[in-house]
């Protein structure tokens, strides 16, 4: 008996809703999409019990006659391509022709459809792929599509689905993302008979912006207006002070497709380097377009990623476009010529802008992509951890020698006088002969050791501070060794240790007065769902509002002006990392805590507060290493120094 057998329609069908229907935000994103395909301008989204058991679509399109209906629900039946050539010239959004039929074998579905040009529509029911009835049916121009019990017939499939409110925020999301993508479009989406999000459809980005973000995000926004080679790039982006924890504000369309590209989110995180904190997002809305035949949509079942034939030419158009709209947030459309673009895609060097920008301008636009270029290489050279950046110090000092002596230089005699000046004695009492010491740091000394409670003595490390270097590292020697300490990186190590002395649960203090703070619906999701794991990080949050977190509890040793600030990077961090241990968020939380309240560079410190805070560093239990892993401390002996001054 033969043991391969081939599948039935309907096994088929469902079989490719696991491909295209993930969740109910999938279903709308494909149905809004054929709205769109089919020229609508206005389109209704109704979703009830977060699309799972209600999902309804209506357009003003120029809907489908009978014949194309009862055609449209088949599987590989579509108007967009006839022919395996057209596959690599697609200017539609949907075109495989997969979405209606695997949509309507794992739900209820109703299509409801009429053109201008006749009197009455029709109506098709699917019952679980299985069709039921087409009959005429009075309905005014365009189409509405209803989508019942999704997943009813696939139960192992509806159970992986999360709460309503975590659907419906997705759904939300998509429809925000479409919307931004169709400024001319006007969208409405109604969320169990609440208006959730409302466009003008004005054709206006800005405005669209503004509908979805609040209107005081006009304000902080500038345009993005890109051209070369082929390539237009418009949109918005905004100032480096409008952040969010999440990447939640980036949409990348391209082609009027909304997709998710690992090339041009490099590229907008390039040219933002160094003008925002660790973990904030700007908002970034681009609308690329670039010829068909360059990028291939075809690589994705959901159509959700494409590939483009050469990312080094998209990248650097986004990049530049950006890094413009940044410099110059009231330019005219910037415009390269094609000759000039394609040199820079082969050259390091940047070439000059148009005339709108001076001589210095282009100076200092080269200067910022070259601190850019070098502060992203950084941790391709280390490795991706920095712990091996004094290695490469000492390779580099060593090549640059070598260099010299090849040259011709050669190294003076080695003299012995140094040490006839210094008290090599061992450092247990304040050094009197530095004269940066004052009489209150004396004091203090004293005071420390003559004080028998405490458990700790100061000096016991052998490290006598001899200064600072740009307010940021502290020099010391112990017996012939020089040492320098990254300030800001010792004190994380420290302040990280002791918060690390909390018992399992981090204490919580009750605030006086209930701090009320604006939050996305990603995170009043997770102020549901991960109640129990912020409790254990010493913060009780409740819902404000519908829109609003009320934070009632924080941490102890945290000041409160912090305390947002920390509970933003935690969301964050859930958002990103699915599921992560206690031990994992913990840590991650008390490292950025430590971070955020340490000593920072520009920070000057006497001699006292250099003196404890090296000691209180080797108290700790990894000296060497701040909670995010990079170098605490660098070493150089004499021999090592004797190098550096072409000593034989």
């Amino acid at each position: 008996m033969a043991t391969i057998h081939v599948l039935d329609e309907t096994t088929i069908n469902k079989i490719a809703a696991g491909e295209v229907v993930e969740r109910p935000a999938s279903v709308v994103k494909e149905l809004v999409e054929n709205s769109i395909d089919a020229g609508a301008t206005t389109i209704d989204v109704e979703i009830g019990d977060g699309g799972i058991n209600y999902m309804r679509i209506t357009d003003n399109g120029k809907g489908m006659v009978e014949e194309d209906a009862r055609l449209a629900v088949l599987r590989h039946a579509t108007s967009k391509i006839q022919q395996v050539e057209d596959l690599f010239d697609i200017a539609s959004l949907g075109f495989r022709g997969e979405a209606l039929a695997s949509i309507a074998s794992v739900s209820h579905f109703s299509l409801v459809t009429r053109t201008k040009e006749n009197d009455m529509g029709t109506r098709i029911l699917i019952d679980g792929g299985a069709f039921t009835d087409c009959s005429p049916y009075g309905s005014a121009p365009g189409t509405t599509i209803e989508v019942r019990d999704l997943f009813y017939n696939t139960p192992a499939r509806r159970k992986f689905l999360k709460t309503e409110r975590t659907e419906s925020s997705k759904i939300q999301d998509i429809v925000g993302k479409l919307a931004l993508s169709n400024p001319h479009i006007a969208f409405k989406l109604t969320v169990d008979d609440k208006i959730s999000i409302i466009t003008p459809g004005n054709g206006v980005l800005a405005d669209t912006v503004a509908a979805l973000y609040g209107y005081k995000t006009k304000e902080d926004i500038f345009s993005v207006a890109y051209e070369s080679e082929h390539i237009f790039i418009e949109g918005v982006v905004s100032k480096p002070t409008l952040l969010k924890s999440t990447r939640i504000w980036q949409t990348i369309i391209v082609n009027n497709r909304v997709i998710s590209d690992k090339t041009i989110i490099k590229a907008i995180d390039n040219a933002y380097h160094a003008l925002l904190p660790k973990n904030g997002h700007p908002l970034v809305v681009l609308q690329i377009t670039v010829p068909p035949d360059i990028v291939d949509i075809n690589v994705h079942p959901r159509k959700s990623e494409v590939k483009f034939s050469d990312d080094k030419i998209i990248f650097k158009a986004v990049y530049h476009s950006i890094l413009n709209a940044l410099n110059n947030p009231l330019h005219e459309r910037y415009q390269r010529e094609s000759s000039q673009f394609l040199d820079s895609s082969m050259n390091t060097e940047s070439k000059g802008y148009d005339s709108y920008q001076s001589t210095q301008s282009v100076k200092d636009m080269n200067n910022v992509a070259e601190h850019i270029a070098t502060t992203v290489d950084y941790d391709k050279v280390f490795g991706n951890t920095r712990s091996k950046g004094y290695e490469v110090l000492r390779q580099e000092t060593q090549d640059f020698v070598d260099g010299l002596k090849e040259k011709g230089y050669t190294a003076p005699k080695k003299v012995n006088y140094e040490q006839e000046y210094f008290d090599d004695a061992s450092f247990t009492a304040v050094p009197t002969a530095y004269s940066s010491y004052t009489t209150e740091d004396k004091e203090r000394f004293h005071r420390i050791h003559s004080e028998t409670i405490e458990e700790r003595q100061i000096q016991t490390s052998g490290f006598i501070p001899m200064g600072q270097v740009a307010s940021c590292y502290i020099l010391a020697k112990k017996g012939d060794d020089l040492y320098i300490i990254d300030q800001h990186a010792a004190h994380e190590r420290v302040r990280y240790d002791v918060l690390c002395k909390s018992s399992e649960a981090i204490p919580m203090q009750t605030l006086l007065v209930p701090i009320y703070h604006s939050a996305t619906d990603d995170e009043i999701d997770l102020i549901d769902t991960e109640r129990d794991a912020l409790l254990d990080l010493g913060f009780d949050v409740e819902l404000g509002g519908p829109s609003q977190m009320k934070v009632v509890g924080a941490p102890v040793d945290l000041v409160e002006s912090k305390a947002q600030e920390i509970l933003q990077y935690v969301f964050t961090y859930l958002h990103n990392h699915e599921q992560p241990t206690q031990a994992q968020l913990r840590h991650e939380m008390l490292a950025y805590a430590s971070c955020r309240g340490a000593i920072k560079a520009g920070h000057n410190l006497n001699m006292y507060q250099m003196t404890t805070l090296i000691e209180d560093l080797f108290h700790t239990e990894k000296p060497y290493v701040c909670p995010h892993g990079r170098p605490t401390i660098i070493k150089f002996t004499p021999q090592e120094l004797g190098k550096l001054f072409l000593r034989s």
